[in-house]
């Protein structure tokens, strides 16, 4: 039966052909049994249409892994997942613990390359990638005809005389959908004002990403961050074929919304036949910046997508730029971003066209 009928059965209809709700899909908890991954916590989470991705509570509730119809849609990084209690703060030793996977969450009160801001002397990225959830809750509750998929957590980044911020996570999808969406509140617990920076790093590799691919986006601007990447600047929307010694080029892109406020990117596997890709869709009113990472090197051929409410300059750098987000005590912060798969000429025409998108 393909997954386009079992999308189309009535829930009747499908629980009187299946013997356990697993069969087409849902929900399943498991553990990581061996190596640095040993004891990482994750949720498996499948639909109907064939997108599945793991979700891990003990790395910040950030997706792991995401395939479509078994392919993946996501790069691993030579270090696979690590567990958190590897994970060091230290300059750039983040990198010993990055997985790529499909979303890997930076912040929270830093972004970026490291620095020293106000005496404290700050790590690439911040910790909340490495940041075990609490209050960890998982369902599959019918609503009328479709079963959604929702999991939550919570993650707090503070210390003793310092800052103290909780985020709330919620992802949620479908059994008939091939997207998701994630939702993130970021509340102030403590009693001074907070540093805010925040960006969602997306980590889309081979075989959705191929030299062939294209990226349409409502760019207005197309910043290089370096005379490296001011190179080839004029390339920031196609790829390459993997290249040996190649280094990473990141561009900072000033995006136009929408008439409902958000911003949407896509990225179409093949520009020569666009019949499959992925859109990106977020609010701009929290996250008005965006950040590319576009790394073709050989075991290394990842592009970055990230929306943020900063650039990756620095904690010390967004100070000094007088762009630095700060939260009161008390003051909440919503993030809305939607992934969603797009199968088929029409489905990636019409994300296009109904973006404006070039």
């Amino acid at each position: 039966m393909s997954s386009q009928k079992i999308e189309s059965l009535s829930r009747q209809l499908l629980l009187e052909r299946i013997g356990r709700f697993s069969q087409v899909g849902g929900i399943t908890p498991f553990t990581y049994a061996e190596g640095k991954a040993r004891g990482v916590s994750t949720l498996r989470v499948r639909t109907a249409r064939g997108l599945e991705f793991w979700v891990a509570p003990d790395k910040g509730m950030d997706i792991v892994e995401a395939t479509y119809r078994g392919e993946s849609l996501c790069w691993h990084s030579p270090n696979g997942v690590v567990h958190p209690a590897y994970y060091s703060s230290r300059n750039t030793e983040w990198l010993k613990t990055f997985a790529g996977g499909l979303l890997c969450t930076c912040g929270l009160t830093t972004v970026g390359v490291p620095s020293e801001d106000n005496g404290e002397i700050l790590g690439l990225h911040g910790s909340i990638s490495n940041t075990p959830a609490e209050n960890v809750k998982w369902s599959e509750n019918w609503e009328e005809n479709n079963c959604l998929l929702t999991m939550s957590g919570k993650m707090r980044e503070s210390s003793v005389h310092g800052h103290n911020l909780l985020l709330d996570r919620t992802i949620s999808t479908s059994l008939g959908s091939a997207s998701f969406s994630l939702r993130d509140v970021v509340e102030n617990q403590g009693v001074r004002d907070a540093p805010l920076m925040v960006l969602y790093h997306f980590n889309f590799g081979f075989p959705l990403l191929t030299e062939r691919s294209r990226i349409y986006s409502s760019s207005q601007s197309v910043e290089p961050v370096d005379d490296y990447a001011a190179q080839s600047a004029d390339q920031w929307r196609s790829f390459e074929a993997p290249k040996q010694g190649i280094a990473e080029r990141v561009y900072f892109h000033k995006m136009l919304p929408d008439s409902k406020g958000r911003v949407t990117v896509v990225l179409v596997s093949d520009g020569d036949n666009p019949e499959f890709g992925i859109a990106l869709s977020y609010a701009s009113e929290t996250l008005p910046q965006f950040v590319q990472w576009k790394m073709p090197g050989t075991n290394h051929f990842v592009l970055g997508l990230e929306p943020s409410n900063c650039a990756t300059l620095g904690r010390s750098a967004e100070r000094h730029r007088g762009t630095l987000q700060t939260l009161s005590p008390g003051e909440r912060r919503e993030f809305k971003l939607e992934l969603t798969v797009l199968d088929g000429a029409d489905q990636v025409a019409d994300a296009i066209r109904s973006n404006a998108l070039s």
